[in-house]
């Protein structure tokens, strides 16, 4: 059965470092942790790449989420890939740990302002 879980999040860090420029694309590794409230609850640390330039952005990403879930305790990562044309996330098949291990799905960010939120839909 498919269940949906919805939260809100804050940017604890954000820190990016450029690491390479050339034929006018950087590369940029950044440190990124949230906070998550609602029905997914925790914390989560991740690490992403990016590449821009004066006409287009990309970046891919993992995110280690330790999190309880509908009231479920563990964790898994998320596989971040997004380009102009839109951002897609997926759970990383096989990292579900603690009470969340086996979990698969999918989610979505939505950003409005200065409000974050994330919806997780997902099988467990």
């Amino acid at each position: 059965m498919t269940s949906t879980a919805t939260a809100s999040f804050v940017l604890d860090k954000w820190e990016p470092q450029a690491t390479d420029e050339a034929g006018g694309t950087e590369f940029a590794r950044v440190a990124i942790a949230k906070t998550f409230t609602g029905v997914i609850e925790g914390t989560s640390t991740v690490e992403m790449l990016t590449a821009s330039n004066a006409t287009s952005r990309a970046y891919v990403a993992f995110e280690r989420l330790e999190v309880s879930v509908d009231g479920r305790k563990g964790g898994f990562v998320l596989h971040h890939s997004a380009d102009d044309t839109g951002l897609t996330l997926k759970i990383l098949t096989g990292s579900g740990f603690g009470e969340l291990a086996g979990i698969s799905g999918t989610a979505n960010i939505e950003i409005d302002g200065e409000d974050h939120h994330l919806t997780l839909t997902y099988t467990l």
